[in-house]
């Protein structure tokens, strides 16, 4: 009977820990990630816009060299399309100039999933 209720005891303790501790920490990762993404040229496709939109903000960059190529890419070679895209992080430093941002040459084939990026220029700029 004791082992019933210390278990009934500990498990409600871990769910009220879950419920009041795990929001705070989402939100003040939230908190950071205020990011801004601005493609430079719009003579590429919507489709690539859009796969540069979630390269940068699932950060990508960071773990580039991964791709599934397609039977056409592997014959042909790729059929890509190049643009400068420029990645703005908020409140990076507590002090101004206080945003970063950092401009990258983006390069994505149409065919499949391949993706280049790669850094031209880092800065620290005034916005916020």
């Amino acid at each position: 009977m004791k082992t019933k209720k210390m278990l009934s005891l500990f498990l409600a303790i871990s769910m009220l820990a879950c419920i009041f501790v795990m929001p705070a920490n989402a939100e003040e990762a939230k908190a950071h990630d205020h990011v801004e993404i601005i493609i430079e040229n719009n003579n590429i496709s919507e489709g690539t816009k859009e796969k540069a939109i979630a390269f940068y903000t699932n950060n990508g960059e960071e773990k580039e060299g991964i791709a599934t190529y397609g039977l056409t890419c592997t014959l042909l070679g790729h059929k890509t399309e190049a643009t400068q895209v420029a990645k703005i992080t908020h409140k990076v430093r507590s002090t101004s100039p206080r945003c970063l941002k950092k401009t990258y040459k983006y390069v994505a084939c149409t065919r499949c999933d391949y993706e280049s990026s790669t850094l031209l220029t880092s800065e620290y700029i005034a916005c916020c």
